[in-house]
């Protein structure tokens, strides 16, 4: 997810963070009660991945150690990062994985990914394209006809229109209705038709490909797709041609149905009181992960193998369709990021300028947030994870964007 929660009203945001405290207490005892809700257990330490030498003389290794202290000492819980370019690797974590346990954050530690989830559902998508099964230019009512047939303009908004978001529907993430849902039932498994039900007969933002306007309903509806062609779930072709022939055994898919699978999970964390105090776990609070917009889970390694197979070896998307998709890009309204037809974004225009490109995608949530980029003119792979949400407005998550930001310049020396 983007910063979906940045739109709604101040005052219903003094309501969510009311509620949410409220719930929490209430998860609580219902966990102790054994009420069966959905459990992340404390955070556990991990071993390194041993595929990866860290080169320790690395010459952009100070400059990243020494903005991760900077921000680490602002508060920000933990990250994890990770660059790769002609130098070798370096890799670093700093901050803890689980506060209230004094977990130091590693390397190996999974982190939540947002919207990074986007970007592999986009490949998927382009897998199919190429064994035939979609066409990247097809309707939606071709694939799910009684969804586009409750969605405006659904019977001309394409495949396409979806992945680079110039749909125009409706964003259900920022929907005030669902979001009380969630506040509601923090940890409670959504599935897309009852996602529908607050997207449904909703007002267009605007006509079917004129404008980007970022909405996580279209990668929600791209997940149905998905299911409607293949007859399978998405989540476990993402599995079977994705994670698994890549080796990204440290990446799970997670809907919050069963408890989490795996135990090297980081808690997240927000400032609920944006007051510079305390900060809380908000690790249990689901919002619609499982359903193509967010949901993936990784360690900075695994983040590391998927961009080298998209773009470096080219061996998810190929290179025509890359080539396609990489220059098809066109500017969100704010023109500080590009959108594509394969759901890689072009991002921090403004910041880098028009000659440095950063194809990628980043990724915010409530309570975690993540970077995943390739920038082509120095052959450099960045990844980062943060147990730090940016979904809710906060003086310690404007902080957060800022280290992003010198990150960013970082990576593109």
């Amino acid at each position: 997810m983007t910063n979906s929660w940045l739109k709604l009203p101040s005052n219903f945001l003094n309501m969510m963070i009311q509620k949410i405290k409220i719930s929490f207490l209430l998860i609580a005892l219902c966990l102790l009660a054994s009420c069966g809700k959905p459990a992340i257990e404390p955070t556990a330490p991990c071993l390194a991945d041993a595929e990866f030498t860290i080169n320790t003389a690395h010459p952009k290794a100070a400059k990243i150690q020494a903005a991760m202290d900077k921000y680490l000492a602002k508060g920000v819980p933990g990250m994890t990062l990770l660059i790769h370019d002609d130098e070798g690797f370096w890799i670093a974590a700093g901050g803890y994985a689980d506060i209230e346990n004094q977990l130091l954050m590693q390397p190996c530690h999974i982190n939540k990914l947002g919207s990074i989830t986007k970007m592999m559902i986009g490949s998927l998508v382009w897998l199919m394209v190429q064994d035939g099964s979609l066409n990247i230019d097809d309707p939606i009512s071709t694939h799910i006809p009684e969804v586009a047939a409750k969605i405006e303009n659904g019977d001309v908004i394409t495949l396409a229109m979806l992945i680079n978001h110039t749909s125009g529907i409706y964003d259900v993430a920022g929907d005030l209705g669902f979001n009380l849902a969630v506040i509601n039932d923090l940890s409670k498994s959504w599935t897309s038709e009852e996602l529908l039900t607050y997207l449904e007969g909703k007002p267009a933002t605007g006509p079917p490909g004129e404008k980007v306007r970022y909405s996580n309903s279209n990668t929600m509806l791209v997940s149905m797709i998905i299911e409607a062609v293949s007859g399978r779930k998405h989540a476990d072709l993402l599995q079977e041609r994705i994670f698994d022939p890549l080796g990204m055994d440290n990446t799970v898919y997670y809907d919050y149905a069963a408890d989490f699978p795996l135990p090297n999970l980081a808690q997240g964390y927000l400032d609920f009181n944006n007051d510079g105090g305390a900060i809380q776990n908000i690790s249990l609070l689901n919002p619609g992960s499982g359903n193509g917009y967010t949901g993936v889970y990784a360690t900075v390694t695994d983040l590391y193998r998927f961009m080298n197979a998209l773009m470096r070896e080219k061996s998810l998307i190929n290179p025509a369709n890359l080539n396609f998709i990489l220059t098809s890009m066109r500017f969100d309204q704010w023109e500080n990021w590009k959108s594509s037809p394969g759901a890689i974004h072009d991002e921090y225009r403004q910041l880098l300028g028009e000659n440095i490109h950063a194809y990628g995608h980043t990724g915010g949530d409530i309570g975690y947030s993540a970077n995943l980029n390739y920038f082509p003119h120095n052959n450099t792979i960045f990844a980062a994870t943060f147990n730090y949400g940016t979904n809710l407005p906060s003086a310690l998550g404007s902080e957060l964007s800022k280290l992003r930001e010198e990150l960013f310049l970082i990576m593109a020396e």
